[in-house]
C-alpha cells in the first residue's frame, strides 16, 4: 500500500519538479528512509588492536580513574565476576577499584576484529594475570568502539568466564579506507524487535531457521561454549545441540546503542528450558549490522550471570 500511494502521487502531481518526483520514486522503491550521510574515519585492525593496550595499560596504573577514560559517557560494562551492569562512569569505577586491587595485568589470546563506520568491534579471548595472587584467568571478551571524532572510545565491554577449554579461532585481518557511508535510520523498538526476532526462530527448533539471523561474517561467542564460533557450520552446530533444550529467552534489563549502520542491544535476559524447565539468567550482546536490506547479527556474546553481589 505504502508503495501505490507513493507511486499515485507521483502520477497525480504534474506540477511537482523533476527533482521531487525523483524524491518521492526514491522513497517507493525503498521503505527506510536514509537519515543522514557520514564521513567515516581511516582505520586498520592494527589501529583497533592497540586500543586494548591502551586500556591494559591503564589497568596497570591501578587507577580506576584512567581505566574509566577509556570508555565513552554512553557505554555498557558487563563484567567478567559481577552480575551488575555498569552504566556511568561511577558505577565503572566502583568496579574497576576491586578489579585492580589484585594488580590485573591482559594479553589476547586470540580475537576477530570488525570495521564499521566509526565503528568496531574486537572480540575473542584473553587471559588475565594477577601479580599479587599469582593466578591467571581465562575469559572471553566482547569491545565495541566509537570513534567521537577525536578518539576512540569503549561503548561497550562484556567479559565472561571461560566455560571449557577448547582450540581458539584463526586470527583475521582487516582495514577500512576513509569513506562516505549513507545511514538507515533505525529506532531502539526496531532494534529491540530483533531480539524477538531471533527467539521466534529458537521456538521453532530449526537451527537452519535461527542461522538467517546471522550476518555469513559474524561471531558467536556462546552461553556454554569457550570456542567462539566463525562460521555459519560452527554455529549451526552449537545450535544443534542447544535447541534440544527448547529455550526461550525474554529480555529482563537492556540498553540500546545505535550507530551509523550498526546497533548495540545489551543486557540481562533469561531463558526457560522445555515446559517446566528452571529459569537461566544471563548477559547478552548482540551487535547488529544493516546490509542494505536488513538487520542482521554480527556477534553475539552471551554469559551466565555472575553471583548478586
Amino acid at each position: 500500500m505504502k508503495r501505490l500511494a507513493l507511486l499515485l502521487a507521483v502520477m497525480l502531481a504534474p506540477m511537482w519538479s523533476c527533482a521531487e518526483k525523483q524524491k518521492i520514486v526514491a522513497l517507493q522503491e525503498s521503505d527506510h528512509v536514509v537519515a543522514k550521510h557520514e564521513v567515516c574515519v581511516a582505520a586498520s585492525e592494527e589501529d583497533i588492536a592497540k586500543l586494548f593496550d591502551r586500556w591494559n595499560e591503564s589497568v596497570k596504573t591501578g587507577d580506576p580513574r584512567k581505566v574509566v577514560s577509556n570508555y565513552a559517557p554512553k557505554s555498557l560494562l558487563l563484567p567478567t565476576v559481577s552480575s551488575k551492569p555498569r552504566v556511568t562512569a561511577l558505577e565503572k569505577e566502583d568496579y574497576f577499584h576491586h578489579f585492580l586491587e589484585n594488580q590485573p595485568s591482559g594479553r589476547i589470546d586470540s580475537r576477530t576484529i570488525e570495521l564499521d563506520c566509526n565503528s568496531a568491534i574486537d572480540e575473542g579471548l584473553y587471559t588475565f594475570t594477577f601479580a599479587k595472587t599469582g593466578a591467571s584467568v581465562h575469559a572471553r571478551y566482547t569491545f565495541t568502539y566509537k570513534w567521537d571524532g577525536k578518539q576512540w572510545l569503549i561503548t561497550s565491554h562484556h567479559s565472561s568466564a571461560m566455560p571449557a577449554e577448547e582450540a581458539p579461532p584463526e586470527e583475521l585481518h582487516h582495514a577500512v579506507a576513509q569513506h562516505s557511508e549513507e545511514c538507515v535510520e533505525a529506532t531502539e523498538d526496531e532494534i529491540a524487535a530483533l531480539f524477538d526476532r531471533w527467539n521466534e526462530s529458537l521456538k521453532t527448533g530449526n537451527p537452519h531457521k535461527v542461522m538467517v539471523n546471522y550476518a555469513p561474517k559474524s561471531v558467536l561467542i556462546p552461553l556454554s561454549s569457550t570456542r567462539p564460533r566463525l562460521t555459519l557450520d560452527d554455529k549451526e552446530d552449537y545450535f544443534q545441540a542447544f535447541l534440544r533444550k527448547r529455550p526461550v529467552g525474554r529480555v529482563l534489563s537492556r540498553t540500546i546503542v545505535l550507530n551509523c549502520n550498526t546497533a548495540i542491544d545489551e543486557g540481562i535476559s533469561a531463558f526457560t528450558f522445555g515446559n517446566n524447565g528452571p529459569e537461566v539468567k544471563a548477559r547478552y550482546t548482540f551487535i547488529y549490522k544493516w546490509n542494505g536490506e536488513e538487520w542482521l547479527i554480527t556477534s553475539d556474546h552471551s554469559s551466565v550471570l555472575p553471583p548478586k553481589e
